[in-house]
């Protein structure tokens, strides 16, 4: 290769780094959980209904999400334990069961919220979200966690989460520029409700 084009190339490789030029863009998936995040449109109506509207600040890691609080980048925001995950709190896959902060539970939850929590809504201690959601079905009692997963389903997918401390820094390494100073782009989800 000929000096000239080693010294364009690399002029151009610096020049991109300086505008921050980057190839992802809102539309490619973005895969922080070793996962595709599912996005809201592949939700059951009823779960896409059940979440909240949020739109990420320049500094999510500041923000106090709400519950199933949905970010492209980041996933779902799981309020009982503070980070975000690549599925809605409670989403069911038939395979696997009820996915909760990044395991998976053979029941629906039955308090999604601890009484600490901002988020604690009386009315859920003892009958299945669903129902506090307006689903028509007998009140159920919370399961003895003994009686849950022992282990894992085989083949189900398993998540650490990204905590919400880090959820900026996460968040920026998957957020595109757009020229000299410039960085972002709206990103946030509305339930329509």
């Amino acid at each position: 290769m000929k000096r000239s084009n080693i010294i364009i190339l690399t002029l151009a490789g610096v020049g991109l780094g300086v505008t921050g030029y980057n190839r992802l863009s809102e539309a490619e998936p973005v895969n922080v959980h070793d996962t595709p995040i599912l996005p809201p449109e592949s939700l059951s109506p009823a779960m896409r209904a059940s979440l909240p509207p949020f739109v990420a600040g320049e500094d999510v890691s500041r923000q106090i999400p709400p519950h199933n609080a949905y970010d492209p980048q980041l996933g779902y925001y799981h309020q009982p334990c503070s980070a975000w995950f690549p599925y809605p709190y409670d989403h069911y896959d038939e395979r696997w069961g009820y996915y909760r902060c990044g395991t998976w539970s053979r029941y629906h939850s039955t308090q999604a919220y601890a009484h600490s929590s901002p988020y604690y809504r009386p009315g859920l201690i003892g009958m299945g979200l669903g129902m506090a959601l307006g689903a028509t079905s007998t009140p159920s009692t919370p399961r003895p966690v003994s009686s849950d997963y022992a282990r894992q389903p085989s083949g189900a997918p398993v998540h650490g989460g990204v905590p919400q401390s880090q959820a900026t820094a996460t968040r920026s390494a998957f957020t595109t520029r757009g020229g000299f100073g410039r960085t972002g782009f709206f990103s946030g989800f509305s339930s329509g409700s």
